[in-house]
């Protein structure tokens, strides 16, 4: 009996697939979690590109002690959230 509904229902999935494919809020919805990953991957990237030369440097000891280290840490976690908020909000305006 259901088996003359089934074209019925897989057409109407359909066409509701269509139109969320084609409406561009649900397509950036799609789409945001792999623009937020390139964004979380190249900070990562630069991150452990930098870290070896900033640990085998001997000024470092000097330097944290004298607390420069933390005043660093707090400007870069400044701008690394003000260029990830511009960036999610420059995908999202577009």
């Amino acid at each position: 009996m259901p088996l003359p509904m089934l074209p019925i229902i897989a057409g109407g999935v359909a066409t509701a697939i269509a139109f969320f494919v084609k409406h561009p809020i649900i397509t950036k919805m799609l789409v945001f979690p792999f623009f937020i990953g390139i964004i979380l991957f190249a900070i990562s990237f630069i991150k452990d590109l930098v870290i070896p030369y900033v640990q085998g440097n001997s000024l470092m000891a000097l330097a944290s002690y004298l607390g420069v280290l933390d005043g660093i840490n707090i400007f870069l976690t400044i701008i690394i959230a003000g260029f990830g908020t511009k960036q999610v909000l420059a995908f999202i305006r577009s």
